[in-house]
């Protein structure tokens, strides 16, 4: 319990009338009085507000959360009482999500702090919702619930804290595979970059049917499903070839830099180069089980973090979800000769190994490029790498000082060598795609279609 603002200007009136009574000795009364009815006020005040063992306060909070997208929490408040009031209560509840976790309240607007405003009538209950983002992987906990109202008068600031700990994990970016199920069942998969032509592909085997949409071959419109609808329906085919795509991420030193990634309503979320790699493996890898390809898992740093064996079904992207969702990037070199080795031991039959790394030069990256000529020889190796926004910003500067020449003479070495490596990669048969981290998850997928339409997986 604390006294509020009101209650302090009340007492300081009160403060006023005693020093005129040390100067008018008949102002003694009134300032007595007067002191007197503030007691008792604030006492009846204190006394028919409702105390904090009236209220229940709770938070809903989904146990799996996914990374660098906002997640809805809500917290609500109910007032246990049947007497009548004079007004609604207005509460505060103030929450504990974990540390460095970006608040947004209902208004999509950053706030320090998860705290919600609320109103609740005797018997009633109220509730209100913001939002996390989450910046990392792995397990984390929400902490206690804490809540504050005014008393009826506004005198008294009463509080109290319920212990409401809750554990929750967080685990890749679901959210592009909602996205992809949704625009294809409403056959606009463009609308999220994908070219509908390659995920279709030109199999014979009857699939679905869908609406017409500009660029559909005319061969592909069902007349009579048309004729029976009144519009004009489109046959979709499968892909009768199945694949087997092995998807293997770089865990090392050079996939901790952060990179921006998402851009939701004008809200950037940085991520690590990793995190970014791991949200495209978990579209890519169910857009590949959907299409009724084998999809298998290579996690690597120094050595073989993790190996999980291609399979068929939809059930497949849920499983390397569960092995991706605490995996962490580690300070040390990756051996990209040992982690393909490990893959050419398992025998797996010959598919299409999209490695996510990063390359920096030709030096550093001599061993990938040993590697994937061993590599070659067994399976159809695909580099994917994600460039430096900074670096391409810092070479096209215009320098006004010796340091921004400095800068950009670095950055244009840089991306030279970069641009060497990645060269001779391709010179050995290996295919690249290096994009920038937003465009990443949408051209793996693409470049994986395209693979898959040209039968080169």
């Amino acid at each position: 319990m604390l006294p509020s603002l009101r209650l302090a200007i009340y007492c300081a009136v009160g403060a006023l009338f005693w020093i005129a009574a040390a100067m008018i000795p008949a102002f003694v009364v009134v300032a007595l009085l007067y002191n007197l009815v503030l007691v008792f006020v604030a006492i009846l005040d204190f006394l028919l507000s409702p105390s904090p063992h009236e209220w229940e306060i709770t938070r809903e909070a989904k146990d799996k959360m996914n990374l660098g997208a906002p997640n809805v929490v809500a917290l609500a408040a109910r007032w246990q009482s049947t007497r009548t009031a004079p007004k609604p209560i207005a509460i505060t509840v103030r929450d504990e999500p974990p540390l460095a976790w970006p608040v947004e309240d209902d208004a999509k607007r950053s706030t320090p702090v998860a705290r919600v405003e609320l109103e609740v009538s005797p018997g009633g209950e109220s509730r209100a919702e913001y939002s996390v983002t989450p910046t990392l992987r792995g397990n984390f906990e929400f902490g206690d619930l804490h809540a504050r109202y005014l008393t009826f008068l506004g005198l008294w600031h009463r509080q109290f804290t319920r212990r409401a700990a809750q554990s929750t994990r967080v685990y890749p970016d679901t959210t592009e595979v909602r996205r992809y199920e949704l625009r294809l069942r409403q056959g606009k998969l463009r609308d999220i970059g994908l070219h509908l032509m390659r995920l279709r592909g030109q199999g014979t085997e009857f699939e679905s049917l869908r609406e017409y949409t500009t660029g559909d071959e005319y061969k592909a419109i069902n007349w009579k499903a048309s004729a029976r609808r009144g519009k004009l329906i489109s046959t979709e085919y499968e892909i009768e070839r199945d694949q087997t795509v092995i998807i293997a991420i770089d865990c090392g030193r050079m996939m901790t830099a952060m990179a921006v990634s998402r851009e939701i309503e004008e809200h950037v979320t940085p991520l690590s180069k990793l995190d970014c790699a791991i949200n495209a493996t978990v579209l890519l890898a169910h857009v590949a089980a959907s299409m009724g390809d084998s999809v298998g898992l290579l996690l690597f740093a120094d050595n073989v973090i993790q190996f999980v064996p291609p399979r068929k079904g939809r059930t497949q992207t849920g499983i390397l979800i569960e092995a991706l969702y605490a995996v962490q990037p580690s300070l040390v070199e990756p051996d990209y000769l040992a982690a393909y080795e490990y893959l050419i031991n398992r025998k797996v039959r010959r598919a299409l190994v999209v490695t996510f790394t990063d390359l920096i030069d030709a030096e550093a990256s001599r061993e990938l490029l040993l590697a994937s000529g061993a590599l070659r020889k067994h399976h159809n190796p695909l580099c994917v790498t994600i460039n430096n926004r900074d670096v391409l910003e810092m070479a096209g500067v215009l320098p006004q000082r010796a340091d921004e020449m400095y800068s950009k003479a670095m950055a244009l070495r840089m991306l030279s060598q970069r641009t060497q490596a990645l060269e001779e990669l391709r010179q050995r048969g290996v295919g690249i795609l290096d994009v920038e981290a937003r465009e990443l998850t949408v051209a793996t997928v693409n470049r994986y279609l395209d693979l898959k339409a040209r039968a080169a997986l």
